[in-house]
């Protein structure tokens, strides 16, 4: 297993894997209601921000991140669709996706990193705390997400 960028034959099983974390979590999954940037990961990600990577087991996705910019003039990045298969929880994935996500964004010189998530998502919380993410006012329209956290990458820590 390793992390991979994103490529247009990863769409059937990123998809798939959308399913079973939505499903996971509690949420009624519906393929005619993909997110815009699921169904455009090249164009959202790969060309106008920073990039997607998923990891694979058995040509099947177990996990993802994707890292856009949308505030590029403020150099202000953002993490969106950080999941790992609750059969791969614990594993250190989680941990080297964010470790990822950061490194690819400090390279870009950017300044933060953003992300908003659930409060029921405990151990990504806890991952995101542990590589320097803290709480701050809502930042986006998201109306599912209960926390929005941000990581200062001018810090020492990010270098």
């Amino acid at each position: 297993m390793e992390l991979t960028s994103f490529r247009p034959e990863h769409q059937d099983r990123l998809e798939a894997f959308l399913k079973v974390m939505q499903e996971s979590r509690g949420y009624r999954f519906d393929p005619a209601k993909l997110p815009p940037d699921i169904l455009s990961v090249k164009e959202t990600y790969q060309e106008n921000g920073l990039g997607f990577w998923v990891v694979e087991d058995a040509k099947a996705i177990v996990a993802s991140v994707g890292l856009r910019i949308p505030h590029r003039h403020e150099r202000i990045g953002e993490i969106k669709r950080y999941f790992v298969h609750p059969d791969f929880q614990g594993r250190g994935w989680g941990n080297r996706l964010i470790t990822h996500a950061i490194d690819v964004a400090v390279g870009n010189r950017l300044v933060k990193l953003r992300l908003d998530t659930m409060r029921k998502s405990e151990v990504a919380l806890l991952v995101f705390r542990k590589h320097g993410f803290h709480e701050i006012p809502k930042y986006n329209d998201n109306q599912i997400a209960e926390v929005f956290m941000e990581k200062d990458l001018t810090a020492r820590e990010a270098q």
